[in-house]
C-alpha cells in the first residue's frame, strides 16, 4: 500500500519509473536491431530465360542471380516460386514450383541458380512477367525466410 508523502512511496514510484525506462530502452534496441537486419536481405535478379532441349520442348529454365549483401555466409536451401504476368490477365494462372538449392553464398558475393519452369504455354508471350517467391536459407545457424520478387522482360 502506498502512503503519499512517505519515503517508501517515493522509492516505489522511482523504481517503477526506472523499470519503465528500462523496458522502453529494450524496445528501442530491438526495433533498431530489426531495422538493421531488414536492409540485408538477399536480392534476386533474373539474368535470362532459356529454352531447354533436355526437358519437354515447352519447358524453360530461368537463370537467377542471388546476391548476399550481409556480412555473413548464407546457405540456400530451397526456393518456392510463382511465375505470372506482372499485370493481371484474365484466365491466366501463375506457374508455381519449388526448387531445392544446395549452395552457399559468401558474404557480399553472388551465385547463379537454375529455376526450372514447366511452361506448357500457360503464360502469355509478349508480356512482362514476375517471379515471386520465398527463399529459405540458413544464416548463423538460424533458419530464415525471405520474400523475393524479380521482373522478367517480355518473351517473344
Amino acid at each position: 500500500m502506498l502512503h503519499l508523502g512517505t519515503e517508501p512511496a517515493y522509492k516505489t514510484l522511482l523504481n517503477m519509473s526506472f523499470a519503465r525506462l528500462h523496458l522502453a530502452l529494450v524496445a528501442v534496441a530491438l526495433a533498431a536491431l530489426a531495422a538493421c537486419g531488414a536492409g540485408r536481405q538477399p536480392q534476386l535478379t533474373v539474368l535470362s530465360v532459356e529454352s531447354t532441349a533436355q526437358r519437354a520442348p515447352n519447358d524453360l529454365v530461368l537463370f537467377v542471380e542471388v546476391v548476399n549483401p550481409a556480412e555473413r555466409p548464407l546457405r540456400l536451401q530451397r526456393l518456392q516460386y510463382s511465375f505470372a504476368p506482372s499485370i493481371h490477365v484474365a484466365g491466366v494462372e501463375p506457374v508455381r514450383g519449388e526448387v531445392t538449392l544446395t549452395r552457399t553464398v559468401e558474404a557480399g558475393a553472388a551465385v547463379v541458380v537454375e529455376v526450372p519452369l514447366p511452361y506448357q504455354g500457360q503464360l502469355p508471350r509478349g508480356e512482362e512477367l514476375l517471379l515471386a517467391g520465398r527463399l529459405f536459407a540458413t544464416q548463423d545457424a538460424l533458419e530464415r525466410t525471405f520474400t523475393l520478387e524479380a521482373r522478367v522482360a517480355a518473351a517473344q
